[in-house]
């Protein structure tokens, strides 16, 4: 799922980060009632005074979680968790009001008919077709909590911040030579064979014999002087070492703890030594054959897989996100053996036979030019936007219930 995600790269980034703007606004934005309806007891954030509700975050996290089961069908609560995506709601919600507020300090203005205009035309608050004062009241009231006052400025607020957003964003062009960069970088392809070497692809009995080989003496030396640095990997995997029966303390456990952290670099040392290994071989023998790697790499599940990969791609299968791996196999593009193990920005160490180099058909160009343009030129927005809300956090003054924020997080299942 995630190197999925990494895969799509940063189109997918800009395309969230604009999707968050209109997904959190399709209902819910913005800061509490500034006649004083929203209490801070009531609050996911503050910013600059202005109060993000509790209410007003879960709306926001529903359809932002929305969007991503939509892109990703099998995105669950789990999946969520670990892509921290209540903090990708609360700062979208953040950034929005952050505009918003800038903006009334530039002097932007929204009108009464525009906040008016702005309400009656939402979906949510129709019925066959036409704007239903029932389901807006109810809507405001019961899924928001909140009044219709309070809601009204959240409107003129997000409208506020639509404008400035545009009024910075609205010029952005994009040339033709950055058009055929953009196109080049994603239709040129190496095709190429790779072995990958992880201490995952190592068999467990392997494993579990370099780690007896560490002693108990060793442990203690080692915690002797990096206890912090141990007490830190348990807290990170309490579950991994959990005895199953009440609360495991780090007293309790402290020896496996440090043999695994002992086991580490001695894992990697095999990895890079056999990955070394097979490099040497297979220049003395470019045709070795599946059988005879197995047969010499007996401690191992290794076996090796086609990939295909563009200019573009930071994700390879099998060798997962690697925009330096990438980067290299295009350094050099010719078919050949690559030259050395390369060790990713995921500790797998790959070794890597360029099979095919196709280089970008060019009179394909003029047909999707048009369509690149466009996707560029909002990437340009995404960037500028990103930059802008950058700047106004690190001035603003925020604070995020965090209490609340795990609370949710704990029921999301």
């Amino acid at each position: 799922m995630f190197q999925d995600i990494r895969k799509k790269g940063s189109s997918l980034l800009i395309t969230l980060m604009f999707a968050a703007i209109i997904v959190t606004f399709v209902i819910s934005f913005g800061p509490g009632d500034k006649a004083g309806c929203s209490s801070t007891q009531n609050s996911a954030a503050t910013i600059n005074g202005e109060i993000v509700t509790m209410s007003e975050f879960r709306f926001a996290y529903s359809n932002l979680m929305d969007y991503y089961q939509r892109i990703f069908r099998d995105f669950n609560n789990e999946m969520a968790k670990q892509y921290k995506l209540s903090d990708k709601a609360l700062n979208g919600l953040i950034g929005e009001i952050l505009v918003a507020q800038e903006a009334e300090k530039l002097g932007f203005k929204v009108s009464d008919e525009e906040v008016s205009k702005e309400i009656v035309s939402n979906p949510y608050f129709q019925k066959n077709g036409a704007f239903d004062k029932e389901s807006y009241n109810n809507m405001v009231k019961f899924t928001l909590n909140t009044t219709i006052s309070a809601y009204e400025n959240r409107v003129r607020m997000q409208l506020l911040s639509r404008k400035l957003r545009n009024y910075l964003v609205d010029n952005i062009t994009v040339s033709d030579t950055e058009a055929k960069d953009e196109f080049v970088a994603g239709s040129e392809k190496i095709d190429a064979f790779v072995y990958v070497f992880a201490d995952s692809y190592l068999k467990a009995e392997n494993k579990n014999a370099l780690l007896s080989a560490i002693t108990d003496e060793e442990a203690a030396a080692y915690l002797k002087d990096n206890e912090s640095k141990a007490k830190m990997a348990f807290e990170d995997n309490v579950s991994k070492y959990s005895k199953g029966e009440g609360q495991t303390v780090f007293e309790d456990v402290k020896n496996d703890v440090a043999k695994d952290l002992l086991l580490a670099p001695k894992l990697e040392e095999k990895i890079k030594a056999d990955s070394a290994k097979l490099l040497e071989m297979l220049k003395e023998k470019p045709e070795l054959s599946a059988e005879e790697i197995a047969a010499a790499f007996a401690d191992w599940e290794i076996s090796g897989r086609e990939i295909s990969v563009t200019k573009k791609s930071t994700f390879a299968a099998g060798i997962g996100f690697s925009p330096k791996f990438i980067e290299k196999l295009f350094s050099d593009p010719e078919p050949k053996l690559v030259d050395e193990v390369f060790k990713t920005e995921e500790n797998r160490y790959v070794v890597a036979k360029i099979t095919n180099h196709a280089a970008a058909d060019m009179a394909e160009f003029e047909k999707s030019k048009a369509a690149i343009k466009a996707n560029l030129a909002n990437e340009k927005k995404g960037q500028i936007y990103e930059a802008y809300v950058e700047k106004l956090r690190a001035e603003a003054h925020i604070e995020i219930n965090r209490d609340f924020l795990k609370l949710f997080e704990g029921s999301e299942n």
